[in-house]
């Protein structure tokens, strides 16, 4: 005999935080399948019941089939009707309840079987077992392997249970996933994962996550965001590295609000680089983050301005001597890049690199900021990925990032 079987139910919403009921829809035919008598019997009479829509009823006539002994398809279809009630009252216990037994058995077509065990951990998420869900996104995710949304939900619940490093990696295959059908992915994907990454003190796994999210969503915002946090992982840092997250910050226009401005101002000030110090106050001023009336913006503009012009005037004799001098030649190059000559810098950090003396992070990645700025690009690429370990390392990737933007 044929028994209509319940269809298609509604899938768990891609946020992972709220999960829908399975909506009630009109059920297919399904194959003919293989009852014995009683529950034949039984089954008759709960189809025409759900037909008057009395599926309190329905449910009481089925319960008569629970001490019955069951072969062939009889579990099945028993579990498939006490289903379609279930969805119907919109029972979310008894959905789940009834979800669980039919995945159990094994004997559900693979589609079936997939879209079951989904609904089965969205619903457990919904009411925070989340253990029950973890162990059902990883059934649902063998079976389906390349469905991006419930890995993006899997996620959430791996986050949950405390497994952060399977959390990201969910996140990470869901963005390839969708990446590689050249499909759009949601930011929100990358930020979650970014949030993990920061939550579990993992630093590669950080730079990581930051990288990829810049490298999809280029805001000033996000490349503040990200290059801050990054450099809260390196603790207390030096004026020279501050000068260095200040510079791109600067390129990335993410220097937002006064803090950044008067940072970068004065730590190029203190550095003894009073043009880049009167270029970070100028171009706060022009942005507006930077009050010129206010005291604090007074003296540092006062001091880099009263400096900057002699300070000029002084580079090509200071270039002359560099000449065999790496350690000026890298001063100088700082100079110069901070009156944004930066072909003129990158010459002279060329000159620096590789002296003994001189720091070769330092000099690598200031030489390729400067190459980057002047618009070669394929130098700079070339010289930046030589730059690795510590913070200078994460900014050489960051600027990598920058320029293939």
């Amino acid at each position: 005999m044929a028994i209509a079987l319940a269809g298609t139910f509604a899938a768990v919403p891609a946020e992972a935080q709220r999960t829908q009921r399975p909506k009630k829809e009109e059920a297919p035919k399904g194959p003919t399948v293989k009852l014995s008598k009683p529950v034949q019997a039984i089954a008759v009479e709960v189809q025409k019941l759900q037909q008057a829509n009395d599926h309190q009823g329905a449910l009481a006539k089925l319960a008569e089939a629970d001490p019955l002994p069951k072969q062939d398809d009889d579990a099945s279809v028993i579990g498939k009707l006490r289903l379609q009630s279930a969805v119907a009252l919109q029972d979310n216990k008894m959905i789940e309840d009834v979800l669980t037994q039919l995945t159990d058995t094994g004997t559900l077509p693979q589609d079936e079987q997939i879209r079951y065990l989904g609904i089965i951990a969205g619903l457990a998420l919904q009411r925070q077992d989340y253990v029950k869900a973890a162990g059902y996104y990883d059934k649902h995710n063998a079976l389906n392997p390349n469905d991006a949304s419930m890995l993006v939900n899997s996620a959430e619940t791996y986050n949950r249970v405390g497994d952060r490093a399977k959390a990201i990696a969910a996140l990470k295959n869901a963005i390839s996933i969708k990446k590689a059908a050249g499909e759009p992915v949601e930011e929100s994907w990358y930020r979650r994962r970014v949030q993990i990454a920061v939550d579990s003190k993992n630093e590669g796994e950080q730079l990581g996550a930051f990288l990829d999210w810049v490298k999809a969503f280029p805001s000033p915002t996000n490349w503040r965001d990200a290059v801050l946090l990054t450099r809260d992982n390196f603790g207390k840092i030096d004026d020279q590295t501050l000068l260095d997250f200040g510079r791109f910050q600067a390129a990335s226009k993410s220097l937002v609000g006064e803090r950044d401005f008067v940072e970068y101002a004065d730590t190029a000030l203190g550095r003894g680089f009073p043009g880049e110090a009167k270029a970070a106050v100028d171009m706060g001023i022009a942005a507006k983050m930077l009050d010129p009336g206010k005291p604090l913006i007074k003296e540092i503009k006062g001091n880099a301005d009263s400096k900057a012009a002699a300070d000029r005037a002084s580079l090509p004799g200071l270039e002359r001597e560099s000449k065999g001098n790496p350690k000026l030649a890298l001063a100088t190059a700082d100079a110069y890049y901070g009156y944004g000559e930066f072909a003129k810098a990158a010459e002279l950090y060329k000159m620096a690199a590789g002296a003994s003396g001189v720091d070769v992070p330092t000099v690598n990645l200031r030489l390729g900021a400067a190459q980057a700025m002047a618009g070669d690009k394929a130098a700079a690429a070339e010289t930046l990925k030589g730059v690795t370990g510590g913070a200078r390392g994460a900014l050489a990737q960051y600027w990598l990032a920058f320029i293939e933007a």
